[in-house]
């Protein structure tokens, strides 16, 4: 399989997690405990595969409904996953901030 591939998956799971870690935190609990979503039909299949592993993670828990929506939210376990994923990402950003701190010595001859 091309690594493209991969990648594509990785960061459309990695999108739903986010999205849901968003709603979680936006709408509260209780609310996003029933928060129903749709799926768009020209992705179904890959978003739920997505879920599907996410789930199988368990980062999340999801529930496809009799009207093909999906009533899904963020477990603890993927609450911790995306905190540990800003802060590697964020940690990532910070260091590139400084540029050119030690500068490499030229053999001068």
């Amino acid at each position: 399989m091309d690594l493209l591939i991969f990648e594509e998956r990785r960061l459309l799971r990695y999108t739903l997690l986010f999205q849901l870690y968003r709603d979680f935190f936006t709408y509260g609990y209780e609310v996003c405990s029933n928060i129903d979503y749709e799926i768009p039909n020209d992705s179904r299949i890959e978003i739920i595969a997505a879920l599907y592993f996410i789930f199988y993670k368990r980062w999340i828990f999801f529930n496809i409904e009799r009207d093909k929506t999906v009533s899904a939210f963020v477990l603890g376990r993927g609450i911790e996953e995306v905190e540990n994923y800003f802060t590697e990402t964020g940690k990532f950003v910070l260091s590139n901030i400084f540029e050119d701190l030690l500068i490499p010595v030229i053999n001068r001859e």
